[in-house]
């Protein structure tokens, strides 16, 4: 028997430079209009799974079809009261409360979910034979990359561990990708995300790694992946971080019309910002043309009280 796929979103986190780059969300291209994003968890081979009763089982995955998660969660937990370690319901349990995290608006509510739907797929994983072995460390690698960069590392171990058992998803690589690009090992973040983005290409997606070509040195292969990143958004968030990130580059090649070009082409997307005219600034400077300079780091200036560049140039 298969359940259907259902899906599963999640935001990254931000990679601190020389910008205010934000916050990358890791979305794939094909779902990206679902909103928060989605991934899809397949889930084969139930006939595997010792349940505690053939009632329960048929109503929770009745339930699991009509998507009502938090009445799996309260059948799951009355089952596991009177029986800790089934595998079958702490199975469902944490995939429900995984899913019922994962769209949360607040970050308390989304942990409080997530955190629990790591307890009950561990303790699952402690069956010998535990059934889903590979969709189990799946979404424990998602969980744990969802509770912060102090987690990458079993992020990527479980995720890991779920490839060597067979189980490749949709975002696996991606995972994969943004939680070596966390643990600064940027030769395997390259390797995955290069894999993810052949299969799922996405402006997030290239712009994470032309942001850990960046940190290598590679500002070339950095450059190819911006272009790739600002092409296939449809996110302005996104093709703004990326054209700061080029314009960055250009920059620093003296290039100085190509890297003004993308600050003001940031400009007509997003007027009010303040980064983009301080940026322009550093380029009419080092041009030469103080007059200039010094306008753009006023108007950055009045966008942004605080700026410290701008206030360190004033």
């Amino acid at each position: 028997m298969r359940i259907p796929q259902k899906r599963f979103g999640f935001a990254g986190r931000r990679q601190r430079s020389r910008f205010k780059y934000g916050k990358i969300f890791l979305l794939s291209a094909a779902l990206a209009a679902a909103g928060l994003g989605g991934y899809w968890l397949l889930v084969n081979g139930l006939a595997r799974i010792p349940a505690s009763g053939a009632a329960v089982r048929k109503t929770v995955l009745a339930l699991w079809e009509a998507g009502d998660y938090q009445e799996i969660i309260r059948i799951t937990e009355g089952e596991l009261s009177r029986e800790p370690m089934d595998a079958y319901n702490l199975i469902f349990n944490g995939f429900a409360h995984f899913y019922t995290g994962a769209n949360q608006t607040t970050t308390e509510e989304r942990l409080e979910h997530i955190d629990a739907a790591i307890k009950s797929l561990r303790r699952a994983r402690l069956h010998s034979r535990t059934p889903l072995a590979g969709e189990l460390d799946y979404v424990l690698g998602k969980a744990y990359y969802q509770k912060g960069e102090f987690y990458a590392d079993l992020s990527a171990e479980y995720m890991e561990s779920s490839l060597a058992r067979n189980f490749v998803g949709q975002d696996s690589y991606e995972y994969l990708g943004f939680a070596y690009k966390s643990l600064g090992e940027y030769t395997r973040s390259i390797e995955f995300l290069h894999k993810a983005g052949v299969e799922n290409p996405s402006g997030p997606l290239f712009l994470a790694l032309a942001q850990t070509y960046y940190q290598t040195g590679d500002t070339g292969a950095s450059q190819d992946a911006l272009m790739r990143a600002i092409n296939l958004s449809q996110d302005s968030s996104v093709s703004q971080r990326a054209r700061a990130l080029l314009g960055d580059i250009y920059l620093r090649n003296k290039d100085y019309a190509k890297s003004e070009e993308q600050f003001l082409r940031i400009l007509e997307e997003n007027p009010q910002s303040a980064d983009a005219y301080f940026n322009l600034g550093e380029i009419y400077s080092s041009m030469g043309d103080s007059v200039k300079a010094r306008a753009n780091w006023r108007r950055a200036r009045r966008i942004d009280p605080n700026h410290a560049g701008a206030l360190k140039r004033l």
